[in-house]
């Protein structure tokens, strides 16, 4: 197996601190010179390793306490040997927030629709403006602590093989900016035959919040979010893959 840890960004000191905390990781970091979106940027580079399965991290994600040589990696690697017929693996993502019983917010267990809509296992994206958290957010009492199939999973903390890439080619080209091309790539593997499984590994989030302040100050790009959703639904609403699904895998 041959992986390639991906991680683009948009200033050095955004990257600073990932660098220090995983230091022993062979990631690729690559500036966004152009400005052209994480998204693009994750098809840039999985095209530019065009040999290898494909890990997507974000600049803000980090390894929780405690795991100071990164076995959080050696855990999705071991995952990802165990399941050879499975084509993603999303880690279960955590904000770097406690509850009064210190425990630390969900961000994604996985994807999952409502609604109509996408939506996340946990808490989902819901980081409120200066930093604040929603009062009924969901916290991690173990409750992902096992194995589960997904609709669809969101691309950060994500392993992707290869054979996916070679199937599916980039991203599909009717969306606009970011939102929902990852939920629209995962019904796509998912419509060709590849599982999503959502493991038990645990990354911290430290959100960006970069994307909610273009969305406060940007009402186009706010749209644009929405004529994604619309596409998303057209597309999907009649096919079976756009359901909730949340199997447990026991073996």
């Amino acid at each position: 197996m041959s992986v390639k840890i991906i991680c683009p960004f948009v200033n050095e000191t955004d990257v600073k601190p990932l660098r220090a905390a995983m230091w022993n990781l062979p990631i690729h970091f690559e500036m966004d010179h152009s400005r052209i979106g994480s998204d693009m940027m994750y098809q840039k580079l999985w095209n530019k390793f065009s040999e290898d399965d494909i890990f997507i991290l974000h600049a803000d994600m980090f390894p929780c306490e405690g795991d100071d040589t990164n076995e959080w990696f050696a855990s999705v690697l071991s995952y990802v040997d165990k399941y050879p017929e499975v084509g993603m693996f999303g880690c279960l993502l955590l904000y770097p927030a406690r509850d009064a019983e210190n425990n630390f917010f969900i961000q994604s267990a996985g994807g999952k629709f409502t609604d109509n809509s996408p939506d996340h296992f946990g808490s989902g994206l819901v980081l409120e403006t200066h930093g604040k958290f929603k009062d009924d957010l969901e916290v991690d009492t173990g409750q992902y602590d096992c194995v589960r199939e997904v609709a669809w999973t969101t691309f950060g903390g994500l392993y992707i093989r290869r054979e996916v890439f070679n199937k599916l080619g980039n991203f599909s080209p009717e969306y606009e900016w970011t939102y929902n091309r990852d939920v629209d790539y995962c019904l796509r593997a998912r419509e060709n035959g590849f599982k999503i499984y959502q493991i038990p590994v645990r990354l911290m989030h430290h959100e960006s919040r970069d994307n909610k302040i273009i969305k406060a100050n940007d009402e186009a790009k706010a749209k644009a979010e929405m004529r994604n959703l619309d596409t998303l639904r057209n597309k999907w609403k009649d096919s079976q893959f756009y359901k909730t699904l949340d199997e447990e895998i026991n073996d």
